[in-house]
């Protein structure tokens, strides 16, 4: 038996926008990220989906908010798929954390590995709770349809962790994912493994 999983990146955010680094402020999303929303609507009308669960944050939860709505399904809110925690970079420019780390940035912008930020969430702890929680979920569903809406550092911490991609390599082996792309993974309950089908599409 397994449980599909659709897991979606928010849709495009104030913080992305603004070009503001937005970690787990809770940044709404912009015009061009409602009209995203309901985009997906009919990216996913057709598909038979049987639970909705989402990251706390309001940008996840109102990306998928239209479709909860279209489907007739409660999103039911997971704190664990919530975005890293930047510490002391949280809500504050890319620009001027430019100017005032810039061996840091440079070294994110290479890799997608999200480290060096004074009082950040490590991306291992990202990925250990974003995996618990994807596996509850699984567990909880088998044989059935799941979206999941969560965000970029957490998703690829996820699949770092279920294709055992070191953090380093986030950018070269997994790449960017879009504002609502879907990422879908299969779980085979009978092996306790995770099969990823693809990453990202838009």
């Amino acid at each position: 038996m397994h449980t599909e999983l659709l897991i979606i990146r928010h849709a495009k955010s104030l913080a992305n926008t603004t070009g503001m680094f937005g970690g787990i402020t809770d940044y709404d999303l912009s015009q061009e990220g409602l009209e995203q929303a309901e985009a997906l609507v009919k990216r996913l009308e057709d598909v038979d989906i049987d639970k909705i669960y989402s990251s706390p944050l309001k940008r996840a939860v109102n990306t998928i908010k239209p479709t909860s709505v279209m489907k007739n399904l409660e999103i039911n809110i997971v704190d664990d798929l919530r975005e890293i925690n930047v510490g002391t970079w949280e809500d504050t420019l890319v620009e001027d954390l430019r100017k005032m780390y810039p061996e840091e940035c440079k070294y994110i912008d290479e890799t997608d590995y999200y480290t060096g930020m004074a009082g950040q969430e490590e991306t291992i702890d990202v990925s250990n709770r974003m995996y618990n929680a994807i596996l509850k979920i699984s567990k909880d569903n088998i044989g059935k349809t799941v979206v999941i809406t969560s965000h970029i550092v957490a998703i690829r911490a996820f699949l770092c962790k279920v294709m055992n991609i070191p953090f380093e390599d986030t950018k070269k082996k997994i790449g960017n994912l879009g504002n609502t792309s879907i990422t879908k993974i299969i779980y085979n309950n009978d092996e306790n493994k995770f099969n990823v089908e693809y990453i990202g599409k838009v």
